[in-house]
């Protein structure tokens, strides 16, 4: 079986993991953020901080982060460009 790991947060905000090839939970190292929710993958582990801040963690691979990235919440992509926000664009029938 490969090696797995089960992330989980308890009520006071701390997160620990539990791998299938260990027996106990253990505390993560960052013991200073505080969080309200988890989520993982087998490559990737991210959560929503008390701080309202996304934070990622990345396992260790040999395939190297290439880019970072950046994504507001008032962007708007159509066919792979980039629309400036603002009411004066929309139309309700046909976007922007």
């Amino acid at each position: 079986m490969p090696n797995s790991v089960l992330w989980a947060v308890d009520l006071f905000g701390r997160v620990y993991t539990l791998s299938t090839a260990g027996q106990y939970w253990e505390m993560c190292k960052d013991s200073q953020l505080e969080f309200k929710r988890v989520s993982a993958t087998t490559q990737c582990c991210w959560g929503i901080a008390c701080d309202n801040q996304v934070y990622v963690y990345v396992c260790a691979s040999d395939v190297p982060i290439r880019r970072r990235e950046e994504a507001y919440e008032n962007q708007a992509w159509v066919q792979g460009r980039l629309c400036v926000p603002g009411p004066q664009r929309w139309n309700p029938m046909g976007g922007f």
